[in-house]
């Protein structure tokens, strides 16, 4: 089942931020597609519910370094 997660990420400030996120959002599986905002700081992500959920991608995005929110 597909899901649209929307996270606001207070911490991201460049492009280069962003395909670092969209870098390893694109590595986990159920990951179906994204979209990130530099200027909005916000990320819509659709996953596959049987293969990932929001708290993976909040978790990976904290491994990064950046803080991520559920909208």
């Amino acid at each position: 089942m597909q899901q649209a997660l929307e996270f606001d990420i207070p911490d991201i400030h460049c492009k280069k931020c962003a395909a670092k996120i969209q870098l390893a959002l694109e590595s986990i599986s159920g990951v179906e597609s994204t979209e990130l905002s530099v200027k909005q700081k916000h990320a819509k992500i659709v996953i596959d519910t049987l293969k990932t959920n929001g708290s993976k991608i909040k978790a990976m995005m904290l491994a990064l370094g950046f803080t991520a929110m559920i909208n």
